[in-house]
């Protein structure tokens, strides 16, 4: 049996994994288009003053800042899938239950989108689903680069040594910003129930590491590719 699956036409096994790249991309653009089709605009009289249509139309303009937020995440992850893609040759069982893992956190946006939009300082249980969710996408993408890049490397293409590397330590950095930040909001809600100023500021937490890790993969990459140049022709000697 395993023999059978070892001598298998190598273009059968292309496109088995082309199906499973346009299968994500489906549920990509399903989980899309579904943040869009609730919001709808509220039944307006015919005469209304400028302040009127302003707070009618308030909370739709809330649900469209929220639908925006989402898509440019969903964006942001569909392209980093695809930089993760690129690089594949092979599949395995093993990536087939990680990138159905990841899928789940991208259809859940729908609903964490439109539950977020009930947050209130009373009530933060949507906020925090919201976060899990872009937490959980952020694990995913992180989880399936360590698998194929680290333990599989069989699975992607030869070479690009330098621009692997990269990509993964990337998704490992933003797995990192996100779990943290998120981490240092949860313990200010438990540790500070009644401070709204503190709860307030563990907001920046998430932006504050994003811009720290990102000059750190700066720094990272700059090092990674003199390495590179350095090595290069001393090989080549």
């Amino acid at each position: 049996m395993s023999m059978s699956v070892l001598k298998e036409p190598k273009p059968h096994r292309e496109f088995e994994l082309e199906r499973l790249i346009l299968f994500s991309d489906a549920v990509f653009a399903i989980a899309i288009t579904l943040l869009i089709i609730e919001i709808k605009l509220p039944s307006l009289p015919n005469k209304l003053s400028e302040h009127d249509y302003w707070v009618a139309l308030k909370p739709v303009a809330t649900e469209f800042s929220v639908f925006a937020a989402s898509f440019v995440f969903i964006g942001n992850f569909w392209v980093r899938h695809l930089n993760l893609c690129r690089f594949l040759q092979q599949y395995n069982e093993g990536l087939i239950r990680r990138n159905l893992f990841f899928l789940f956190f991208i259809v859940s946006f729908p609903f964490s989108t439109s539950a977020i939009l009930h947050t209130n300082e009373h009530f933060m249980l949507p906020f925090f689903i919201y976060l899990c969710n872009l937490s959980g996408c952020l694990a995913a993408l992180f989880w399936i680069s360590y698998y194929i890049f680290q333990r599989n490397p069989g699975l992607t293409i030869p070479g690009h040594h330098t621009e692997k590397e990269l990509l993964y330590q990337r998704f490992k950095y933003g797995f990192l910003t996100m779990a943290t930040g998120f981490t240092c909001i949860v313990m200010t809600y438990f540790l500070y129930p009644e401070n709204i100023t503190y709860q307030r500021i563990s907001y920046f937490s998430i932006p504050i590491l994003a811009l720290f890790n990102h000059f750190r993969l700066k720094i990272k990459k700059r090092n990674t590719l003199r390495l590179v140049h350095r090595v290069a022709p001393n090989n080549h000697n």
